[in-house]
């Protein structure tokens, strides 16, 4: 290998891995944001929030799926998450009485921050080698659940309440791991 093709090899790998450690620029800069913009959203674009947990009936919170130290698996969650509360809310909303310019400007911001995270993950992946499809499943089983739940239900409004309040705590969970992916990353070495 000739000198000129190794320092190219160096440039290539150095901004590689410069452009990885900064992670998904939109979420360093934006998803706040419209993450806020949201989380008001669909706390006033109904009533109160259905507090009281027996009504999921054994749909637990997937807490655990939010414990991670990747940045790849992170924003893999946010994007996994997002695009599942983003397919719920363009389910059958006929019975809700929320404020109809709220939640089109709630599902507006959904699909925004799934097309964004796309982008990102589309980035980020390339670069990650870790596995992290078991938070991916366990995301995608506990959505299965909710859908299956509103289906029971008859898509009443009661129902979508609860899947409100469910998602407003999901929302508040991504809003903890993007503020740990926007902090700055102590790399040296003490």
């Amino acid at each position: 290998m000739d000198l000129r093709s190794l320092w190219k090899c160096i440039f290539v790998m150095v901004a590689v891995s410069q452009s990885f450690s900064l992670g998904c620029k939109w979420i360093q800069h934006r998803y706040k944001d419209v993450s806020r913009d949201s989380l008001q959203l669909i706390t006033h674009m109904g009533k109160e929030f259905v507090i009281n947990e027996e009504h999921v009936e054994n749909i637990p919170f997937p807490g655990g799926v939010y414990i991670t130290k990747s940045q790849v698996s992170n924003i893999s969650i946010i994007y996994e998450v997002l695009h599942h509360i983003n397919k719920l809310y363009n389910g059958n909303m006929d019975s809700v009485r929320w404020d109809r310019e709220k939640l089109d400007r709630f599902q507006s911001n959904l699909h925004n921050q799934t097309a964004h995270l796309k982008q990102c993950m589309d980035k980020e992946v390339i670069h990650s080698s870790g596995d992290h499809g078991k938070e991916n499943q366990r995301i995608i089983h506990y959505f299965k659940k909710l859908e299956n739940y509103l289906k029971r239900k008859k898509n009443s409004a009661h129902a979508w309440d609860i899947i409100r309040t469910q998602v407003w705590k999901h929302l508040q969970r991504l809003d903890l791991i993007t503020a740990s992916l926007r902090r700055p990353r102590n790399t040296s070495h003490v």
